[in-house]
């Protein structure tokens, strides 16, 4: 199989889709041609602009600056002490933002950090904002 031709894109938001073989209903294995087809890959996933539909855009480095990096290597009170600085610095909801939107994008790449990025939005939340 190309591998190339098959990430292909084309000017008006289409890709290749491969062949395949499927089965109809009486069982009779039919061969699909490969095709250009609509690019629907995750549909209104990532920022699309200041007013596009979306989360947002992350700021570099918001979060980093207090410590709070790398989190599937740091424990539990090491993540919540530098999200005590961070809410001291940004407040408690700008910080549970910030953590909702980083486990939404990250969500598909990497689903470990992401459940503990959710679970310290949670405790932020839990903890400062009641």
């Amino acid at each position: 199989m190309n591998t190339r031709r098959n990430t292909r894109k084309n000017k008006n938001g289409m890709i290749v889709r491969s062949a395949y073989t499927r089965k109809t209903k009486s069982g009779k294995s039919v061969h699909v041609p490969a095709g250009m087809i609509k690019n629907r890959g995750l549909p209104g996933k990532g920022y699309q602009g200041p007013n596009g539909p979306g989360i947002g855009e992350l700021h570099s480095g918001d979060l980093t600056k207090f410590g709070y990096e790398n989190v599937a290597n740091l424990t539990m009170k090491d993540r919540r002490a530098s999200l005590k600085k961070a809410v001291d610095a940004y407040g408690a909801l700008d910080v549970m933002r910030k953590l909702i939107a980083v486990s939404t994008y990250s969500k598909h790449t990497a689903p470990a950090s992401s459940k503990i990025f959710r679970s310290d939005a949670t405790w932020v939340k839990k903890t400062f904002m009641k």
